[in-house]
């Protein structure tokens, strides 16, 4: 007798539960994993809208952070030739491109002097020297920036002259098929010249930022034999 009288509370218990189950979704719609975002993301704040750079940003772990524009670079090649006339500011490379090989003539600033050369960058700072701080500058890197939030990295020993030495240029003129010097129109003011690469994947084009940085301290642990 005691259990048939428990079924009618047990019903009805089920039926509150049933009504209930909406509440409970209208609430869980609150949390914070199923709000929908009313901000802006950080993502959507520094998108990169692409299109031609007119100018880039120089900075990072170096002495003298500045902007360049066009007019800036040419005069800060000519200062450099004029200081050493026997500075490359001219590079004829080749490299593939995903419509095929190409190969062209490029005019601009070495890398290496745009960061070190006391008229440009003013010379490299400490950067994160890791555990060991010999030779801490084969740590750091140069990352290059285009507009489209395209980039690519050049380490420091690559270029710095007692290492690899290689000649990469920040460049802003190019020889055109008449032979005569030409802007780059259609690559934005200035771009990345990286001589003995088989591909043209850091050949970026329009630079908006040249950055100087340090990588990080390695996240292995030493093993001890």
């Amino acid at each position: 007798m005691r259990f048939t009288r428990q079924i009618p509370i047990a019903s009805l218990m089920l039926s509150i539960l049933v009504l209930w189950q909406p509440t409970l979704a209208d609430s869980r719609s609150d949390v914070p994993w199923n709000r929908e975002e009313k901000t802006p993301s950080v993502w959507d704040k520094n998108k990169c809208l692409g299109g031609s750079s007119q100018s880039f940003r120089l900075g990072g772990e170096l002495n003298n952070p500045a902007t360049y524009n066009l007019q800036k670079l040419q005069n800060l090649r000519d200062t450099l030739k004029k200081q050493n006339p026997a500075l490359i500011t001219e590079i004829t490379v080749s490299f593939q491109t995903g419509s095929g090989p190409r190969t062209e003539t490029y005019y601009g600033v070495p890398l290496w002097e745009l960061i070190n050369n006391p008229k440009a960058g003013g010379g490299l700072k400490p950067g994160n020297s890791g555990v060991n701080s010999k030779n801490s500058f084969l740590r750091q890197y140069v990352l290059v920036d285009a507009t489209d939030c395209y980039g690519a990295v050049v380490a420091i020993g690559e270029i710095q002259p007692n290492f690899e030495g290689k000649t990469v240029l920040v460049a802003f003129a190019k020889k055109g098929s008449d032979g005569k010097i030409v802007p780059l129109i259609d690559e934005g003011f200035a771009r990345l010249v990286v001589p003995g690469d088989k591909a043209g994947g850091r050949y970026v084009t329009n630079v908006t930022n040249i950055v100087i940085l340090s990588a990080p301290p390695s996240p292995l642990k030493p093993k001890y034999f």
